[in-house]
């Protein structure tokens, strides 16, 4: 099958990127032809992305007369522009958060399926936007079980937090910031810096920071516990590391509602990005 997959960014590590990659990297070993376009790309995972045989278009040299089986599209503006140049082709859209307008679902005769990533942006996209549950599926962040795995390396009493340094991760990280300063722990933040509090968080000792990072399956292996903000990629990478996670439930100002601790569960394979995929073909298959 010819699979175009949009995304409003494609260029560095974050979590929708990433699964984007995930997805058509397992993709096109099952046989795929993919194509992923944006109105942002960035050389790193471009770079990448091509090395493993996908193709990569932005957005702007889409030509309305290329042909594609099933369009896999995300963002609000991204599948609003898609429905609107292909009209006819069939879509699957994925729902990546329950808490950014930007994953608001876009509604379109020509959207066959809804992946929600968690099942709590299932219930949200039923509850707030009226979508026939019969037409989503729940099927989880696709994570490299090749990359992400236990292994004998030096331990350190590090919490590690993976994640954009923005509005909706402040409370999150002064939080994990006062927890691990009591505690004795270091406090690992992984991700680009998008607000003007990182200096403040950066004053306590044992904070330490870094920008994304492509290899970042070594601070996991590393690390003693992770935290994140609802079910993100960050606990789930940590649980096939071996590691249990802090989960934060933080409103749409990133307001903390409240974290509970989580050890990896005995299931961990439905996250296999291979597994993912298979999932995701199936629909394509079907519509």
């Amino acid at each position: 099958m010819k699979i175009l997959v949009g995304c409003l960014l494609f260029g560095s590590f974050t979590g929708s990127e990433m699964y984007v990659y995930e997805l058509s990297k397992k993709l096109i070993k099952l046989g795929c032809d993919v194509t992923v376009t944006s109105p942002n790309l960035g050389s790193k995972l471009v770079n990448l992305a091509n090395a493993n045989g996908i193709k990569v278009v932005h957005l702007n040299d889409l030509r309305k007369e290329d042909k594609f089986d099933v369009i896999h599209c995300q963002h609000y503006p991204i599948v609003e522009y898609l429905c609107n140049v292909y009209p006819d082709t069939k879509k699957v859209c994925s729902i990546h958060s329950e808490v950014i307008n930007l994953e608001n679902p876009y509604k379109h005769k020509s959207i066959r399926k809804y992946v929600a990533i968690r099942p709590e942006i299932q219930n949200h996209i039923i509850k707030n936007f009226n979508i026939d549950k019969n037409i989503i599926d729940v099927i989880y962040n696709p994570i490299d079980e090749d990359r992400f795995k236990s292994k004998d390396v030096k331990q350190y009493n590090a919490t590690l937090f993976v994640g954009t340094v923005d509005y909706l991760r402040k409370n999150t990280l002064f939080d994990l910031a006062d927890y691990t300063k009591s505690n004795g722990k270091l406090l690992w933040i992984v991700g680009d810096n998008k607000d003007n509090y990182l200096n403040q968080l950066l004053s306590y000792e044992n904070v330490k920071h870094s920008s994304s990072v492509e290899t970042v399956e070594e601070y996991f292996q590393r690390c003693s516990e992770t935290a994140g903000i609802l079910l993100g990629r960050t606990t789930i990478e940590g649980w096939l590391c071996g590691k249990s996670g802090w989960i934060y439930d933080v409103d749409s100002q990133g307001n903390i509602k409240q974290k509970t601790y989580h050890n990896p569960p005995s299931d961990v394979e439905k996250f296999h990005s291979i597994n993912v995929a298979k999932k995701i073909k199936e629909i394509y298959e079907n519509i």
